[in-house]
């Protein structure tokens, strides 16, 4: 468990901070837009990182593992602008279904993991935050969403590799990953509502 300093929990500074990062999810659901086999991210990751990192800063008098977790953030923004734009080769096809990959496939595995270390170390910063508060809800919600996150994460990476030996698995990952993908994501926002929330409560309960 992180330690964090109460005071900081307890301060509008800190709900901003997360309020910032609730918007910032939004830019890390992938929609694309091409044509022949150039597409362009729609939501640039890049953009949700820096709101990430810029919101960090902010709050780096909270533990002495923002700083560490803001650098993770500014790793995924170098990361993601390799990206913002995607060429794709095809790799082998199955009746009317292609399967395609990336130069940058391997970059993107790299980011892949640092995002990983960077949820789950966030979830792990508020579920301390929420026992220095004693809110158990937000340090359950957290607890269960980081583990979501890093599942769905892992078994989509896991499908896009064997969808190299198995072309039809796309169809299947597409179905199915898509609105996954949006459950996942509008969870993971209302988690960092949920902390802006439960900062603001705190904030008030004081001044009372």
């Amino acid at each position: 468990m992180f330690e964090v300093n109460p005071d900081i929990v307890r301060s509008e500074q800190c709900a901003a901070a997360f309020q910032r990062m609730f918007w910032a999810f939004l830019f890390f659901l992938d929609f694309r837009l091409g044509f022949n086999n150039v597409h362009v991210d729609v939501l640039p990751d890049f953009i949700g990182w820096l709101m990430i990192a810029s919101a960090l800063t902010t709050i780096l008098e909270l533990s002495p593992v923002v700083t560490s977790l803001r650098t993770l953030a500014y790793w995924l923004v170098f990361l993601s602008l390799f990206d913002l734009i995607e060429f794709r080769i095809p790799m082998t096809q199955s009746g009317n279904v292609t399967t395609w990959i990336s130069p940058t496939f391997f970059v993107g595995i790299i980011s892949m993991i640092l995002d990983i270390l960077l949820i789950w170390k966030l979830c792990g910063l508020i579920m301390a935050m929420a026992s220095s508060v004693n809110n158990a809800t937000i340090w359950q919600r957290a607890d269960f969403r980081r583990k979501l996150y890093i599942a769905f994460t892992v078994c989509l990476t896991i499908a896009v590799l064997i969808s190299f030996a198995l072309p039809p698995i796309v169809i299947v990952a597409v179905i199915v990953g898509l609105p996954t993908a949006i459950i996942v994501f509008c969870l993971m926002m209302g988690l960092m509502k949920g902390t802006a929330n439960m900062c603001r409560g705190t904030l008030a309960r004081m001044s009372r």
